[in-house]
């Protein structure tokens, strides 16, 4: 139970703020059928109907809590406490003494089969996690997450989370795919949760490897720039962006400047913020996002969900937005 009191040791110094730094508002209104626990289920697609999806539960229960940290309406933070609550009652063991969240379903579009497990649910439950024992600690949460870091340190091919740009710098798969996907949205919120646990357990290995990351993505985060748009992620199929997605990429980045003070973060920001204002590049959006569908459409049958291009497949899988 989440009342169960932590030893003072096991209350590190550094606390974070309740409020996560994204602000789902516009993006996802969180409209999901809850079960009798208040836990979101997301419809997957005709084969697998509806399942937990452990990052679509991790963001419910951030924007939750964010809402209880602006408003202190009990029923926002009830609604985070059933979030954390499945989280840890759903750690589950995985390679390198690990514990995660694992998916129990298939993903069409990139390929992973059951069971896999996601640098972004780990890094979103890791900072949901670590926010809620702030309010009422509970004993298990030290040690869940800790083992649900682990994943961080290990490459894909090991049962990790870790991949490599081109470069050889560091980024962490939200699919563990081959070839890598390098969702960009999902390795910024990964991004986010090892900050988290390095600033609330004072983690100098989270540290360095968070610090590692973020260089590496200042090195390789314009290979997501086409120019006149942005891409989803590095997989081969080359998808680009929706328009939602760049209001995701552009908050992201626009976060991780303001936690590095690296200039260049904010710039880029600025810059794919310039695309969404312009409409040449919003006519070019349209005509190369057609193409793209009719290309992956034509393509191998595996890069298309419930009849739509696999950018909306993996949307859905994510959480259910707006485009």
């Amino acid at each position: 139970m989440l009342n169960q009191r932590n030893p003072a040791s096991d209350m590190p110094g550094t606390t974070l703020p309740l409020a996560y730094p994204f602000n789902w508002e516009g993006i996802d209104d969180f409209r999901y059928p809850l079960d009798p626990q208040h836990v979101p289920r997301v419809f997957i697609d005709k084969q697998w109907g509806y399942r937990y999806n452990p990052i679509t539960t991790a963001q419910f229960g951030l924007h939750n809590l964010t809402r209880y940290a602006e408003t202190r309406e009990p029923r926002y933070l009830n609604l985070a406490r059933a979030q954390a609550r499945w989280l840890l009652a759903n750690a589950q063991p995985w390679a390198n003494d690990a514990l995660t969240w694992i998916y129990d379903y298939d993903l069409a579009f990139y390929g992973p089969r059951a069971p896999w497990i996601s640098a972004m649910a780990q890094g979103e439950a890791i900072s949901l996690l670590l926010r809620m024992q702030q309010i009422e600690p509970d004993e298990r949460t030290v040690d869940i997450t800790r083992r649900a870091l682990q994943p961080f340190f290990f490459p894909v091919s090991k049962g990790g989370v870790a991949s490599t740009f081109p470069d050889g710098s560091l980024v962490f798969e939200e699919y563990p795919t081959s070839p890598p996907s390098q969702v960009l949205n999902g390795h910024i919120f990964s991004l986010l949760g090892l900050h988290d646990y390095a600033t609330f357990r004072r983690d100098d290995r989270a540290q360095r490897v968070f610090e590692g990351a973020v260089a590496g993505l200042k090195q390789n985060v314009q290979r997501y720039d086409t120019g006149y748009w942005n891409l989803y992620d590095l997989h081969p199929t080359h998808r680009l962006a929706s328009p939602m997605y760049i209001r995701v990429h552009v908050q992201l980045l626009q976060i991780l400047a303001g936690l590095t003070a690296d200039a260049e973060f904010r710039r880029m920001a600025e810059r794919w913020q310039g695309y969404l204002r312009s409409p040449t590049s919003r006519a070019r959006w349209f005509v190369g996002k057609s193409i793209e569908k009719i290309r992956l459409k034509t393509s191998s049958p595996s890069h298309v969900a419930q009849g739509d291009s696999g950018h909306k497949d993996t949307e859905i899988i994510e959480s259910r937005r707006q485009k």
